[in-house]
């Protein structure tokens, strides 16, 4: 019985060093796979297309842009009659390229390079439904440069020659009466 119970207790202990063992060799092999576990998912944008309230051609470019980084680039479809667009823009990993989403951080969309009027959030739990609108601008019209006139007033049409021809007869009439004056005296 002792050769049983020594025995046993020899194998209970090498039971006890194996399982030791195979929990440490396990936690090493975990750490492994945590080191090796897929990426996080992207942030997926959907939505409609316009570009100065029309729908843009069939194949139009769509590019996301967190920050200065390119993070994804869609084309344009249709459904119907209307343009619509499908954008993944991948999660954050330094080892890839593009290195982009991070929970909440701004993301700016170009169609067919201008910028559009909206931004998203990226948030990869969700789809991100975002219609996008182009307005490009238009230009301011070119101001007239004033007119330096012609010698002419507007309020009563009156000509300069006629305003010195009104004061040539004015100093005539003051002059015929001085002579005038000066006869009398005499």
């Amino acid at each position: 019985m002792t050769k049983i119970l020594k025995w046993l207790g020899g194998a209970s202990l090498a039971t006890a060093l194996g399982l030791l063992l195979f929990g440490l060799g396990g936690a090493f092999g975990a750490s492994d796979a945590a080191a090796e576990s897929p990426p996080a998912p992207p942030a997926k944008f959907a939505g409609s297309v316009l570009v100065d309230g029309a729908p843009p051609a069939a194949g139009t470019v769509i590019e996301a842009k967190i920050g200065s980084a390119s993070c994804g680039v869609a084309t344009v479809f249709y459904s119907g009659s209307e343009a619509r667009y499908v954008l993944e823009v991948p999660a954050l990993d330094p080892n890839k390229t593009p290195n982009c989403g991070t929970e909440g951080a701004s993301v700016t969309f170009y169609v067919g390079g201008k910028m559009a009027s909206q931004t998203g959030s990226w948030l990869n739990y969700q789809l991100n439904e975002l219609d996008l609108t182009v307005v490009t601008p238009t230009e301011a019209p070119t101001p007239k440069p004033p007119d330096t006139g012609t010698g002419t007033m507007d309020g009563g049409s009156v000509n300069a020659t006629w305003l010195f021809a009104a004061l040539g007869l004015g100093a005539l009439a003051f002059g015929a009466a001085g002579l005038q004056a000066v006869r009398r005296s005499r």
